[in-house]
């Protein structure tokens, strides 16, 4: 399947509406022939409240795909697209504690500090 007919099948056929903010999904070609799915959408911003464009990650799209797995994949970007925005907009005493832009690194140094909330045998 080549971009054309990738763009065609994503934009005829895929939607996903939410209240006040629609998913425009976008199908582009790098400079290197990769193409990618990823979508943008308006929604305030978790900071700081001002409406703004978000825009999901990219999702790579193969030449060899079925119709099936590329409507999949757009499926796939907007549940990971929700997920994160629940990760965003959930808090804990006023901290959005699953945040989903954490350092790595910082994560692994909680992990080694081993400060578990687990039930005793």
């Amino acid at each position: 399947m080549n971009v054309e007919e990738m763009r065609q099948i994503v934009h005829q056929d895929c939607s996903y509406k939410l209240p006040n903010s629609p998913y425009t999904f976008l199908v582009t070609e790098d400079s290197r022939g990769s193409i990618y799915l990823h979508a943008e959408y308006y929604e305030p911003d978790s900071d700081h409240g001002g409406l703004e464009k978000q825009r999901t990650r990219r999702w790579f799209l193969s030449p060899y795909m079925t119709r099936s797995e590329l409507v999949q994949t757009v499926f796939k970007c907007v549940m990971t697209s929700m997920e994160h925005r629940a990760r965003e907009w959930f808090c804990y005493k006023g901290r959005q504690i699953f945040g989903p832009h954490f350092d790595v690194d910082e994560l692994r140094d909680l992990c080694d500090r081993n400060h578990l909330d687990k039930r005793e045998k």
